[in-house]
């Protein structure tokens, strides 16, 4: 085994003492230096542009998720409003008339293809459509089915209209990618008739939202419901409306432990995306908002080229000072040696010169007189993938592409007396591969005759077309700004107009060569300027974003209500040189919003009068029921002697008091209903409210022949609740399975604290149980349960009084079927915190 040769301490000595190889080692060093700091800089710059790009993700994923929840927040609103109005729920209404109705609603409202009133059997009252009318529809194609008062957001459905889901004949087909989301809102009407108002919001509108406030064609956007399904998006995710997005890592990975932000990984439309997304906190909706990671990298290559190339340039001028220096010194060198060793010298220069010009980056070559090719350096295998040799003897122009000859026959012109001579040139090489080469060619004279030229080429073929996707990008980018729909305005530091759009002056009723370099208060309205103005220099001071109302003078003579927002528009120095303006007509949008109000404050007058009314009526039967109740006692006891007129006496007596509990409860909804009334909630140990209830039912227990097994915790069951108004649910809700429970049978009463501290409370009988659909229409007035309306059951008041009181002290209260017979009542009442007793309003 040969052994390693190590140099030994003379000949490093040997080989530092040469000056030229200290310029080498120094220049290598600088070198590596100045492309260790372009590449740590050119990192951190990436670094800085990926969190940049997950910020502005996660911003438009916001902005984008407040506009789909307010469409879908305005919808239900719409449809609260329009089911309290009276030509939809006046029980002498007619078809035609809620047509007219629907019609008026739908004309504030632009997001939305249609809206419709069905029956509880899917049959169509009355429709905005023609022809829907009379039509039955597959209602569970709109969402599950609504109660009175309840508002649902269904899935994406193909159509335009109801007619896609009829039942009553072939449904009517839509092209591909139409659709529409239902939204759906049930009430009854005076005369007790279960409706449902179906709202078509069209997600075009939210799409066309979307295309309008991402800036770039590299953003993509979709609205999904919670579930995972397409409702609405835009760009190449546009055809994916009504499919399944599920298996994407937002709705696998993240949801619903993470509600908003940002990573990188699959996505709707590709498999490696910047993608931020983020959960409307009031409806089922995921917004997402997503970038090709591609598209972000080569953005941040095209931003950064100044930087690299600047990178290269020093990186090559160090080598190329090093060089210089290296040369210098080393032909110092050669001029102090020995005579006898000069041809030595020269031959191992030539030698260093051969392996230096292979080295060199760029191609290397020499012609002659006539510009055939005499020689050209290793580079040229890199340019052509071919040897060198096959380079010599041939000509330039053979080399260059048409439209590049003349320029090369400059380089080569003999009668120029330019020393260096400069072009770029479009280079075609075996294989059809096309090179943009920037060319340098020097004139060589010999006793003042042309002999030849030298010359380099450098590959700029990135640069020359990344010029070209620039001067594309840019075009397209006024494009965009000449065909959007908003009037948009861009002005200077000084409020100077420097560009308008087209819809800008088809606003105004001015011609950009009226406005351009004239400032605001030129030909705007003196209440606008002072808008404008305030904002402007707001932006220009601190930069950012900001917005505001305004009443805008349009060209047509006519004052519009109108959002503009304002974005600062900072140079490479990060100094704000101008704000871009976009103006957005919401006078509609306000229009609608006061008729709601108004719609809203008619139903309140109406809720108010009613209980005033279940008040006043309750108190005038409650005196003739005591007349009848006392006179039905006297009988009872003076008929003692004639069984059959005391069991006429007691009859009465039983109805009379029967009706006389029916008053009470209406007297107890009446006041849990009422404004005036308020609960005083206090801090205290529920067990020690519940137990004297339950003495106190023990007689009723004992006649019924129950078991009542009490559980309650041994730790405080500390609740902020009214003790009083407490005791009134209990005692309803014992009572009920008390009533309900067979004789010889068993009642339990459990008390604990959950994992979220809440304590939760649960009555269970051993009774008839109740059917799933009815277990939650039981805590509404006046309803009861099929299997209790054989005379068992009471008013039906009783549980809608116990509901009332319960979420009047922030708790909640339901009832679920139990394995092997019976029902479960629970009770809810959240944690408190050490509070002082207030007095808390009825709402």
């Amino acid at each position: 085994m040969a052994k390693k040769k190590v140099a030994s301490p003379r000949s490093l000595r040997a080989w530092f003492s040469q000056p030229s190889h200290l310029v080498l080692l120094v220049g290598a060093m600088a070198s590596a230096a100045v492309f260790a700091a372009i590449v740590a800089l050119a990192f951190n710059d990436f670094r800085v542009a990926m969190r940049g790009n997950h910020a502005h993700a996660a911003m438009l994923a916001r902005i984008l998720e407040d506009q789909a929840t307010r469409t879908f927040e305005t919808t239900e609103l719409a449809l609260d409003a329009l089911s309290s109005s009276p030509a939809v729920m006046s029980s002498g209404t007619t078809p035609p008339r809620m047509e007219e109705a629907l019609r008026q609603a739908l004309a504030g409202l632009t997001f939305l293809r249609g809206l419709a009133v069905l029956d509880a059997g899917g049959r169509v009252v009355a429709s905005t459509f023609t022809g829907d009318a009379e039509t039955f529809v597959d209602i569970p194609r709109l969402g599950s089915g609504v109660s009175a008062g309840q508002t649902l957001l269904g899935g994406w459905v193909a159509g335009r209209s109801l007619q896609s889901i009829r039942l009553n004949g072939a449904p009517v087909p839509a092209p591909p990618g139409v659709g529409y989301i239902p939204v759906q809102h049930g009430f009854k009407t005076e005369g007790g008739d279960l409706l449902t108002l179906v709202a078509l919001i069209n997600p075009d509108a939210l799409s066309n939202f979307q295309r309008l406030t991402l800036e770039t064609e590299t953003f993509e956007s979709v609205v999904a419901s919670y579930a995972g399904q397409v409702l609405a998006s835009s760009g190449a995710a546009a055809a994916m409306a009504g499919q399944s997005i599920s298996r994407i890592p937002v709705f696998s990975q993240y949801l619903p432990r993470q509600e908003h932000g940002t990573y990188v990984g699959k996505g709707v439309t590709g498999e490696r995306q910047i993608l931020g997304f983020r959960v409307s906190g009031t409806k089922p909706l995921v917004v997402m908002v997503e970038e090709s990671y591609r598209s972000a990298v080569d953005r941040w290559l095209s931003d950064s080229r100044a930087l690299l190339g600047i990178g290269a340039a020093l990186t090559l001028l160090t080598i190329g000072l090093t060089l210089a220096v290296w040369r210098g010194v080393r032909t110092r060198e050669s001029a102090l040696a020995e005579v006898e060793a000069a041809q030595r010298r020269i031959s191992q220069s030539e030698h260093d010169l051969s392996v230096l010009m292979r080295s060199v980056q760029e191609l290397i070559f020499r012609t002659d007189a006539h510009g055939f090719i005499t020689y050209v350096n290793a580079h040229w295998t890199v340019f052509t993938g071919e040897p060198g040799a096959n380079a010599v003897g041939k000509r330039m122009q053979d080399f260059i592409a048409p439209q590049s000859k003349a320029e090369v026959a400059r380089l080569l012109d003999h009668q120029s007396r330019e020393t260096v001579r400069h072009c770029e040139a479009l280079a075609l090489f075996p294989g059809g591969r096309q090179v943009m080469v920037q060319v340098a060619v020097v004139p060589l004279r010999v006793d003042g005759r042309l002999s030849g030229f030298a010359g380099s080429a450098v590959d700029v073929t990135d640069r020359w077309r990344a010029q070209h996707q620039l001067q594309a990008q840019i075009a397209f980018q006024e494009l965009l700004l000449e065909t959007n729909p908003l009037p948009i305005s861009v002005t200077d530091a000084q409020d100077r107009v420097v560009r308008v759009n087209r819809a800008w002056e088809e606003y105004k009723g001015r011609a950009r060569e009226d406005v351009l370099g004239h400032s605001l208060q030129s030909f705007l309205p003196p209440e606008e300027v002072r808008a404008h103005a305030s904002a402007n220099s707001q932006l220009v001071r601190w930069g950012g974003r900001t917005f505001f109302e305004v009443q805008v003078l349009r060209g047509d003579g006519s004052r519009r209500d109108t959002r503009v927002e304002k974005a600062a528009i900072a140079d490479e120095n990060g100094r704000v040189t101008g704000v871009l303006s976009i103006l957005m007509d919401i006078s509609e949008f306000r229009e609608a919003e006061r008729a709601t109000q108004e719609a809203r404050d008619v139903a309140e007058e109406a809720s108010r009068a009613k209980s005033e009314f279940v008040a006043n009526m309750s108190h005038e039967l409650r005196t003739p029921l005591q007349s009848i109740l006392g006179f039905a006692e006297l009988g009872v006891l003076r008929g003692g002697s004639q069984p059959k007129l005391a069991s006429m006496f007691e009859s009465i007596h039983l109805a009379g008091q029967r009706m006389l509990n029916l008053v009470n409860d209406l007297l107890e909804v009446s006041r849990l209903e009422s404004t005036v009334g308020t609960f005083h909630l206090e801090r205290i140990d529920l067990r020690g409210v519940i137990r004297p209830v339950l003495r106190e039912l023990d007689p009723l227990l004992a006649r019924s022949r129950l078991l009542l097994d009490v559980k309650l915790a041994d730790v405080p069951l500390m609740a902020k609740a009214d003790p009083l108004r407490f005791e009134q649910v209990i005692r309803n809700v014992v009572a009920n399975a008390i009533k309900f429970s067979p004789p010889g049978g068993k009642i339990t009463l459990t008390g604990r604290l959950d994992s979220k501290g809440q304590v939760h409370l649960v009555v269970r009988d051993q009774g008839p149980g109740i059917p799933e659909p009815e277990l939650e229409h039981i805590f509404e007035a006046f309803v009861q349960s099929t299997k209790t309306k054989d005379g068992s059951g009471g008013t039906g008041l009783g549980l809608a009084i116990c509901r009332k009181i319960v979420e009047a002290m922030s708790g909640q209260i339901y009832a679920r079927n139990v394995e092997g017979g019976g029902t479960a009542f629970h009770i809810v009442l959240p944690a408190r915190g050490q509070t002082e007793t207030e007095p808390v309003p009825l709402e």
